[in-house]
């Protein structure tokens, strides 16, 4: 594979975007079909469609398992995707990386039986990775070649198409599953959208990165846990403790709404969740301008607002309060965003973006393994969701006390990225 060349640096044209990242957000846009088309459903799908279509009746902590199995999959892909974008160029890795996603959707479809679902769906886990870290990394390219000005609302904005897509695909789902598809037929409709992904990369993506740069990545280590600088750590780790207890149940809410609360079918799930993702891509520009003003405030913000969703959550019941909490969230998942992908990457060096990210999401992923095993562990015991959902709530919440502590301890980036003063529980710039 050749690597391009860049072209010369784009101002931002429209909505604060490149013409370089409007395409690259549009593909992304594309291959998230591929994912947002059945991952909404995939927990209900391990309990309840594998049972009703196959006769398989999956334990709690066979369904954990599972995800845990994608989780630990992801966490390589995560820690792998960065170096490689890094050193082989952002456009061929995100091409190679819809591979394996192809090929474990396709195995959904044509196996979907116990164990083999734990292969497929971790191979898939592991391209998508990829694709984050490298669509992140792009963004953080062009944004270095901005100065670094509103990078929370580019890396929100570049996400537009996606969360759009991410929105209408389970509407497509729901309606397709209501005239009598099954999940595992959403599973081959996807792997269709992956393929055609690929094509898209190689037609519309130009590389960001430089030979240059490329060459001073190769010369580095594969994998570095040094030169991210004590500002990424102290972020990275004070995140640790939050994400454990909050994936220690957020995976698991298709399972509680469809499961344990009143009146909810699974498509109902699917269309509260499309009204959640297209709230999002509304707010998405909103709130990145919004977090440029205060990243740190704005991040203890969303983490003390997803607490006391997952605390709603677990105490309440109904279509009504599905629809009210699930658009009540897009507000703090699109401020957070762009605030932790700005966070990660502020004084790291260009050379280094593709791995700071990568990084921060294998450390952070890594927890999940751990928290999807307590989630199901948690369930197993106590025999309800609710109670799961409630601890995670009042843990996450205690935590993020912890967050602060990095926050208010990381030193200020001299050349700024960020406008405004923080002034909110103590943290300062």
């Amino acid at each position: 594979m050749t690597i391009d060349e860049p072209g010369p640096p784009e101002r931002p044209r429209f909505y604060g975007l490149t013409h370089n990242l409007w395409r690259m957000a549009l593909v992304v846009g594309l291959a998230q079909f591929s994912m947002s088309f059945w991952t909404w459903e995939f927990s209900v799908f391990l309990e309840f469609d594998l049972s009703t279509a196959f006769g398989i009746v999956l334990e709690k902590w066979e369904i954990g398992a599972t995800l845990s199995a994608g989780t630990f999959a992801t966490v390589v892909g995560y820690i792998v995707s960065g170096t490689v974008s890094d050193m082989l160029g952002r456009k061929n890795t995100m091409a190679v990386a819809l591979v394996p996603v192809s090929i474990g959707l396709v195995g959904l479809r044509m196996i979907p039986l116990w164990p083999h679902i734990i292969f497929e769906y971790a191979l898939i886990q592991f391209g998508w990775a990829f694709v984050i870290i490298v669509s992140s990394a792009i963004a953080a390219d062009e944004i270095t070649t901005l100065g670094g000005l509103d990078s929370a609302k580019i890396f929100n904005v570049v996400l537009l198409p996606a969360l759009v897509v991410d929105g209408l695909s389970p509407i497509l789902a729901s309606y397709l599953l209501e005239r009598g598809f099954t999940a595992s037929d959403l599973h081959i409709i996807a792997a269709v959208g992956a393929f055609i992904a690929v094509i898209a990369i190689f037609a519309f993506i130009r590389e960001s990165l430089g030979k240059q740069t490329i060459e001073k990545a190769r010369s580095g280590p594969i994998i570095t846990f040094r030169g991210l600088g004590q500002n990424f750590w102290k972020f990275t780790l004070g995140m640790l403790a939050f994400i454990i207890f909050f994936n220690s149940a957020s995976p698991y809410i298709g399972n509680l709404v469809v499961g344990e609360w009143e009146g909810v079918s699974i498509e109902m799930y699917g269309y509260a969740w499309s009204g959640f993702s297209l709230t999002s891509a509304l707010l998405l520009s909103v709130a990145g301008g919004l977090a440029d003003r205060g990243l740190k405030r704005a991040m203890i913000l969303v983490l003390l607002s997803n607490s006391a969703l997952l605390f709603a959550f677990g105490v309440s019941s109904g279509v009504a309060a599905l629809w009210i909490y699930n658009i009540a969230w897009a507000l703090p998942i699109s401020l957070w965003i762009g605030t932790e992908k700005t966070l990660v990457v502020q004084g790291v060096g260009e050379e280094m973006k593709g791995r700071a990210l990568g990084t921060y999401n294998f450390v952070l992923s890594a927890g999940g393994l751990v928290a999807f095993n307590l989630g199901a562990f948690l369930w197993q015991l106590w025999g309800s969701l609710r109670s799961v959902f409630v601890f995670a709530a009042v843990a996450s919440l205690i935590s993020v006390a912890i967050v602060a502590i990095a926050l208010r301890s990381m030193s200020p980036i001299e050349n700024g990225t960020t406008r405004g003063e923080e002034v909110s529980l103590g943290i300062d710039e």
